[in-house]
């Protein structure tokens, strides 16, 4: 294959041609809304040149992309996700959002192993929910998961997950914005598969994270993995309408 030593330019239709190259990828999520940043655009091209042969780089813009940001997260632009080569596929293995060129190059060195796993940011502070709900996940246990779950006046999404769990942890960021922007019209709530062992075996979790959206105290709707696009389609599609 070519060696790239700038940035590929992609889109929503032609990412997974660039994801397909047997190659660790970092996508550069960019808002042509924004004003341009010139050091970090600078940073995200030097990391191109530096790593040719070694990695690809991809800039997309989100704002012209929107299954691409929702695939990631809706991470907050300038962002980047990078992505390592495995015998499965592409797997996410690190992403932040924010960035500036310190955290592209901190999160570029993980993806190549020559660094630890940057520190996250901390989240933004969380705008005020409606009447009655949470903006953030409650914990369900096999002790109150009926009260909290089954009992439910609203539909409930449930993250079954472990401590363990990278696919879990890559995902978390999506959950708590989830909780946030649905807060009142679709609980979420997270139960620790490792701590609650009936109720996930009584709901047959044997991969995870596995998500389950429970509507009237009855299954509704179940996925395996983390694709945020697909859960955010999920608490879309039952949320209850805003007043």
């Amino acid at each position: 294959m070519p060696v790239f030593d700038t940035p590929i330019h992609t889109d929503d239709n032609n990412l997974n041609k660039v994801l397909a190259q047997p190659l660790p990828v970092v996508l550069y999520l960019y808002d042509s809304r924004q004003k341009a940043d010139t050091p970090l655009e600078d940073a995200i091209n030097t990391i191109a040149k530096k790593n040719a042969g070694s990695l690809l780089v991809a800039r997309i813009d989100v704002a012209n992309n929107p299954r691409t940001r929702a695939e990631y997260g809706s991470l907050p632009a300038p962002a980047v996700v990078t992505l390592a080569h495995t015998p499965s596929g592409k797997q996410v293995k690190s992403q932040a959002g924010s960035i500036r060129p310190g955290d592209a190059r901190a999160h570029v060195n993980y993806l190549l192993d020559k660094g630890p796993l940057p520190a996250s940011k901390p989240a933004a502070a969380p705008q005020a929910a409606p009447a009655g709900g949470d903006t953030k996940p409650q914990t369900a246990t096999d002790a109150n998961f009926r009260s909290l779950v089954l009992n439910s006046k609203v539909p409930v999404l449930v993250d079954f997950w472990a401590p363990w769990c990278g696919p879990c942890r890559m995902i978390a960021p999506e959950i708590d914005r989830l909780a946030q922007e649905y807060a009142g019209r679709v609980k979420v709530v997270k139960l620790n598969v490792d701590e609650n062992q009936a109720t996930s075996y009584q709901y047959q979790v044997q991969s995870i994270p596995t998500f389950i959206l429970f509507r009237d105290g009855k299954v509704a709707q179940r996925q395996v993995g983390a694709n945020p696009r697909v859960l955010r389609d999920m608490v879309e599609a039952a949320a209850v309408p805003a007043r």
